[in-house]
């Protein structure tokens, strides 16, 4: 039992380190896969939940107050399919940034797929998978691929 803390508290302390988020409020379950996490950027009062996947390479901006559910994926790198005769031997990745606005929640198990932009207060729902920016504010996406299900209107 003392050694699962103790990997837990060393995992914790090397990606609040490698993120620079030691003063941001972030919360970090255990176990989660963070693969790069020197290129992700996190804002205010951010949440990881247990066993969310990132793969960081291409770049992740968190805004303030994101939470990413259980089971969720952040993936900035994928393969080159432009010319996949010749790629689907070599193996050749590209690498773009992902940035999610502030006020977002990734629900469990969704994706989020290299180059994606999502905007401010965004849910994007269990299982989704997102392969597209995400322009509006404030709205619901769900499905494969995800589209706008639910617009939150300002109440004041």
């Amino acid at each position: 039992m003392a050694i699962n803390k103790i990997k837990k508290d060393a995992f914790i302390y090397v990606i609040k380190y490698k993120t620079n988020a030691f003063d941001k409020g972030l919360q970090l379950d255990y176990p989660a896969t963070i693969i790069y996490p020197e290129y992700i950027r996190v804002g205010n009062n951010c949440r990881i939940n247990r066993n969310v996947y990132i793969h960081a390479e291409g770049g992740v901006v968190l805004g303030d107050n994101v939470t990413i559910s259980a089971t969720a994926r952040i993936i900035t790198t994928s393969y080159i399919t432009s010319d996949w005769q010749t790629n689907s031997v070599i193996k050749e990745h590209y690498k773009k940034q992902i940035i999610i606005g502030d006020n977002t929640w990734i629900c469990a198990g969704a994706t989020v797929l290299p180059g994606v932009k999502i905007g401010k207060g965004v849910i994007v729902a269990s299982n989704s998978v997102v392969n597209h920016d995400i322009i509006d504010d404030y709205v619901l996406v769900a499905g494969s691929p995800a589209v706008i299900k639910k617009r939150f209107v300002n109440k004041t």
